[in-house]
């Protein structure tokens, strides 16, 4: 004798109880119909009695697709509660029922998707500000030892030459502006991802501002024998923030004046607009960088020539800069050697 599921039981037992109520139901009716009416034909009783036997197959099979559902729920909420969700057994009826049923689980997958995403990405964020502090205080290392060394011999008992003195006051003030670079460049990082909306944007023209920039590295510029050519036109203007955008042409200067050689040319225009953004091409006719950097040249603290970047005072923020101000603005930005020599940026800024 085959054994009954406690489930099947109930199962059985609700449609027993329904058929019986209707049933009960349906003979109460009938009997009085007969009782009323002896008269009535035959045939339209017959297609009555025949028609309440239809309904009440038809509720049957309404209901066992609607338990089939509520069943295969039951045993999804099972499977999720004790951590084995087998998304391959979960098989709904072709009803309205059913369709109820798979869009349950569907908003499931994507609850779960979303935590995943989030998850994914404060895993990401934690790693990348560890990198950064890790980072940081690889970077402030070098200039606070600099400074302490130089301090201690000042201080020291033993007799300093005047010349001596002043070389050493000379390095440390050259650290301290070292470390204020750093700490400067690192707040206007973490407030462009952090709190972009304290950056208020107004309409700006972006060659003056270019030209700003010129005229604030203008020692340097000289030093190097540096041609320096602004070919924005002055009638284009955005909606930005006038503090980002100096710094993406800043940066950008300082960058190619920094390493790209001496007696070289850097240029700025703007090479075509379409109905949302202006796009920008920044160049200098010097070394260009080796191709396998193209890809992480915006990364923070990135230093291709070690020696060479500290020597030039550099933080190894300023083309990260230039990537999150654009990206404020809504652009973007890529880097590439130019065939005639020297390096590019191509970026694009909404206008």
């Amino acid at each position: 004798m085959e054994k009954l599921s406690l489930t099947n039981k109930k199962k059985l037992m609700a449609v027993c109880l329904i058929i019986g109520v209707v049933y009960a139901m349906a003979m109460l009716g009938i009997h009085l119909f007969l009782s009323h009416s002896a008269s009535i034909n035959r045939h339209i009783l017959y297609f009555t009695i025949s028609l309440f036997f239809i309904t009440i197959l038809l509720a049957i099979f309404l209901f066992d697709r609607f338990f089939k559902v509520m069943t295969t729920l039951k045993s999804f909420v099972d499977s999720v509660e004790k951590g084995t969700i087998d998304y391959s057994l979960v098989s709904f009826p072709q009803s309205t029922w059913g369709e109820i049923g798979n869009k349950i689980i569907s908003l499931y997958k994507q609850l779960e998707t979303s935590k995943l995403q989030i998850i994914e990405e404060k895993d990401r964020n934690r790693k990348m500000k560890q990198e950064m502090t890790n980072n940081i205080a690889h970077e402030l290392k070098t200039p606070v030892s600099s400074i302490r060394g130089y301090l201690e011999i000042l201080l020291g008992n033993k007799p300093i030459a005047d010349d001596k003195r002043q070389y050493f006051l000379e390095r440390s003030y050259s650290q301290t502006l070292r470390l204020s670079n750093l700490i400067n460049d690192v707040s206007i990082i973490n407030k462009i991802e952090e709190s972009a909306e304290l950056y208020q944007k107004e309409m700006v023209v972006v060659s003056d501002i270019a030209q700003e920039a010129i005229d604030e590295l203008e020692d340097k510029i000289a030093e190097r024998s540096i041609s320096v050519e602004n070919n924005i036109p002055i009638s284009i203007k955005i909606n930005g923030n006038h503090s980002l955008v100096y710094g993406i042409f800043r940066n950008l200067i300082e960058n190619a004046v920094s390493y790209a050689g001496d007696d070289i040319t850097v240029g700025m225009e703007c090479h075509k607009e379409d109905a949302d953004f202006y796009y920008f091409r920044f160049y200098d006719t010097g070394c260009g960088i080796d191709e396998k950097y193209l890809t992480r040249i915006f990364d923070r603290f990135l230093r291709i020539d070690e020696g060479r970047s500290r020597k030039s005072g550099g933080t190894g923020l300023g083309l990260s800069i230039v990537k999150h101000a654009v990206i404020f603005h809504e652009g973007g930005i890529i880097a590439k050697n130019a065939e005639s020599g020297g390096l590019e940026f191509y970026f694009s800024l909404k206008k």
